[in-house]
């Protein structure tokens, strides 16, 4: 018994001191810590040699990535409907974007990310009455998503414009919202903080001129953070360039330092 409350005590000091490490750096002590060090199958490796970010990183964050990808596809189910087949390719596609969006994150499993639902295109949804491209469902931990529309933002067709970050980053905003993990900690303060700068007048109306979100953006303040981690991290020059504060958030928010190593 002694032992079980020194250990719970150095936690609560050791999780103390990290937020009070976080206030002062912006980012938490560390990312990556891993027993054992998972491999993909090999069927699976060369979706994952062929992705542009993740042959931008070293090769120890190529384990890293590698890692996390492969525990990501061992606690995800993916179901397919209306006659979608759902391969490897697409698996890994998703599966990329999920960990890359993660990636400066210590807790990148998604407690509420279990299940992805894929249709070929649009569908129809239950829970809002509304034929939609993407929907989030918290209380069943699962995201649908139209693979039509998701390989769409996948391969830039659209400036800014991604249906997979767009969703995955409400997922990542719920996680904050209902754990209290450094990782959630960091996002949700980050957010707090952005909302607070985006108080401004002025700064809104800069925003809202230089066009540089879609109209959808301001919608709520949870399509707003979607949309703009869609334009970070699709053109991150162009946002830092024009707003380097909110540029700065964000890679805060996500703790994603990896388009200015």
């Amino acid at each position: 018994m002694t032992i079980g409350i020194v250990s719970i005590c150095v936690y609560y000091v050791l999780r103390y001191l990290e937020s009070v490490y976080v206030q002062k750096y912006k980012k938490p002590y560390f990312i990556h810590f891993y027993p054992k060090i998972k491999k993909l199958p090999s069927n699976l490796r060369p979706f994952l040699v062929e992705n542009d970010f993740y042959n931008s990183l070293d090769k120890r964050r190529k384990k890293y990535f590698e890692h996390r990808s492969a525990r990501f596809l061992e606690e995800t189910n993916f179901v397919s409907r209306d006659g979608l087949v759902i391969d490897g390719f697409i698996r890994m596609q998703i599966t990329i974007m999920v960990t890359q969006l993660t990636f400066g994150m210590r807790h990148y499993m998604l407690e509420y990310l279990r299940t992805i639902i894929l249709y070929p295109s649009s569908f129809y949804s239950i829970l809002n009455k509304t034929e939609n491209i993407g929907e989030f469902n918290p209380w069943s931990k699962a995201l649908a998503l139209s693979w039509k529309h998701f390989q769409k933002g996948n391969l830039h067709q659209e400036k800014g414009k991604s249906l997979g970050i767009h969703e995955i980053t409400h997922v990542i905003h719920h996680n904050s919202i209902k754990n209290n993990d450094i990782t959630s900690e960091i996002f949700y303060d980050t957010f707090l903080l952005l909302e607070k700068y985006l108080g401004s007048e002025e700064v809104r109306k800069k925003i809202v001129d230089s066009k540089i979100l879609r109209d959808y953006a301001y919608t709520n303040k949870f399509e707003f953070i979607a949309v703009l981690v869609e334009v970070f991290m699709e053109s991150p020059k162009e946002l830092k360039s024009q707003f380097p504060e909110i540029y700065s958030y964000v890679t805060q928010m996500l703790n994603f330092r990896y388009f200015e190593d």
